[in-house]
């Protein structure tokens, strides 16, 4: 994900609210017909989509509130069924699909290594590298260098592109004692796809399908993999809206989704823990817990906890109100990008959270 200075997301910001108050939304009833029963007022719906609506990199829009879809936007020819390449957003679904494993044995528990799992197709890892654990990889504490939010320069071309996605991140020194130091580390994240794998038996996506997007009724599109044939752990899953939809609210739901547990109530309240601080690595996004990020609305006071991607691509859980907020928007070929992604979670929270009564 790209740097957003400072000046970035004051301009952005002042964009957005400009767009809320130039172009005053009217109550909308007829188009958002369940808005005003789930208690929700249809004019931040309309003020959100007015805002979106502007960009031709939109492509997604969804509301839904107590399993009631209140709002479902789509822009510039993309429908229900088009799948979106959600980039980081497939770091929390790997959360999911370790908390399953370890519900169903496949893993014992987050305090394994990734030399138990690993040290067959790794046989010459070092020892402090083969004994960092599973929480470790899911906290993103494991003490690996990495370069990418917060810096303009990144590793992540160097590392997708590399001949071995696996050994490039594990030949880098431990710099930081594991478990104590928080970094964004899309390679490490991608470790936990390895260790699922090797795990079970099965690839991310036939895990995920089977284990996760099968019981909601869901499908698995593409997922990108490495040279190894592991899918990627950080990104590269592409999933419909409306399946982003039933994961957040299965979220929501404590691991429950139509009377089918699918993950545990403990794993969910693990996942959203607040486990470390991210010095504000990301607006909204001040604590991490497993590969999900918890945040606070500071003008509503509104806490939640979200899945994002680079460019745009959200699912926003807010317990509170018992309600899941997605986005997709294009990324790829996208001059800003970056930017994009800010204008979107900005217009979120200023305007849907706040008609969320």
């Amino acid at each position: 994900m790209k740097h957003f200075s400072t000046f970035t997301l004051f301009c952005f910001l002042t964009f957005v609210l400009a767009c809320s108050s130039e172009n005053t939304p009217t109550q909308n009833n007829d188009r958002y017909p369940n808005a005003e029963e789930q208690n929700i007022d249809p004019a931040g719906l309309t003020a959100a989509y007015d805002i979106l609506s502007g960009s031709t990199d939109t492509r997604s829009l969804l509301v839904e509130r107590n399993g009631v879809i209140i709002q479902e936007e789509y822009f510039n020819g993309y429908s229900s069924e088009h799948y979106f390449d959600v980039r980081s957003v497939t770091k929390s679904v790997i959360s999911i699909l370790i908390g399953i494993a370890i519900d169903r044995g496949f893993i014992q528990s987050v305090d394994e290594t990734i030399g138990g799992y690993l040290s067959e197709v790794l046989p010459n890892l070092e020892p402090e590298k083969a004994a960092l654990t599973i929480k470790e990889l899911l906290t993103m504490t494991t003490g690996l260098p990495w370069r990418e939010l917060g810096y303009t320069s990144t590793d992540f071309n160097s590392w997708v592109t590399s001949p071995d996605q696996l050994m490039w991140i594990l030949d880098k020194q431990i710099l930081n004692e594991p478990g104590t130091y928080w970094n964004y580390n899309t390679g490490a994240c991608h470790i936990l796809s390895a260790i699922l794998t090797e795990a079970s038996g099965l690839t991310a996506k036939q895990f995920a399908q089977q284990y996760l997007l099968s019981p909601l009724s869901g499908e698995v599109g593409d997922w990108s993999d490495d040279s190894r044939g592991y899918n990627f752990g950080g990104h590269g899953i592409n999933l419909t809206a409306p399946d982003m939809i039933k994961i957040g609210r299965m979220m929501l739901n404590g691991g429950d989704y139509n009377g089918t547990q699918i993950v545990s109530s403990e794993w969910i309240s693990e996942s959203t823990h607040n486990w470390y601080s991210t010095n504000n690595a990301v607006p909204y996004g001040h604590v991490y817990g497993y590969l999900w990020w918890v945040g606070t609305n500071a003008v509503t006071g509104t806490s939640f906890f979200f899945a994002h991607g680079y460019g745009g691509q959200f699912i926003i859980c807010v317990p509170e109100h018992n309600t899941v907020i997605t986005a997709s928007t294009a990324w790829s070929g996208v001059t800003d990008a970056g930017a994009n992604w800010y204008w979107v979670i900005s217009t979120i929270v200023e305007n849907i959270f706040p008609a969320l009564q």
